[in-house]
Order: C-alpha cells, then structure tokens, then sequence
C-alpha cells in the first residue's frame, strides 16, 4: 500500500483508469482503513464502483461517468482526510471477494 495525498487522490484514479485491463483493480482506503472506495475493470468500458463507509453503494459505470462519480465519493468518503492509502490488485474476479480478503491492521495494544 501507498500514501497518496487527498488533493491527488482523483488524478491517481484517473490515471491508473486509462492504463487497468480487465480483472484489476484500485482501492483508496482512510487513513483507518474503516471507508473506502474500489474500482475494478470488469471489461473495455466497463467498471465496478464500490463505496463503503458513510455511503454503502455497488454501481456500474463507464469511464466518463465512474470519473464524475469518483469526484463526488472522495468528497463524501474523506471529509477530513489529508492521506489517503492506494492499494493496487490484479486478477480479481468480484468485487466482493477483494473486500473479503482485506486483513485489518492489528491492534498494538
């Protein structure tokens, strides 16, 4: 995982989008690690968006409508946020299944 600042987070998306082939994914995560947002490339113009957290939503859109979309969750998902952690993924087949394989960090006391 990488920390990218919030004012980078959407041009991250953005450009990790163009390059993704079918079955990757990208999720950006609170510095907690407690809400989120994932984007996995399901085919050519096609994309899973989740957001969990404050809002729980699973949509599928095109690349100009996700980037419209990812604009608003960021807004919504890291209200006070300054960092924001990236993890990248490849051969994912659902959604769901990436969520359930995410270990959270443990407790150091």
């Amino acid at each position: 995982m990488a920390k990218v600042h919030i004012s980078q987070l959407h041009h991250t998306f953005q450009r990790a989008l163009t390059d993704m082939v079918a079955g990757e994914a990208i999720e950006a995560r609170t510095f907690k690690k407690d809400r989120g947002i994932v984007v996995l490339k399901q085919d050519v113009d096609r994309f899973i968006f989740k957001q969990f957290g404050f809002d729980t939503k699973t949509c599928t859109f095109d690349s100009v409508s996700l980037l419209k979309q990812l604009k608003k969750a960021i807004a919504k998902e890291f209200p006070r946020s300054n960092m924001a952690w990236i993890a990248h993924f490849e051969g994912v087949t659902s959604i769901e299944t990436l969520s359930a394989d995410y270990s959270h960090q443990p407790n150091l006391f």
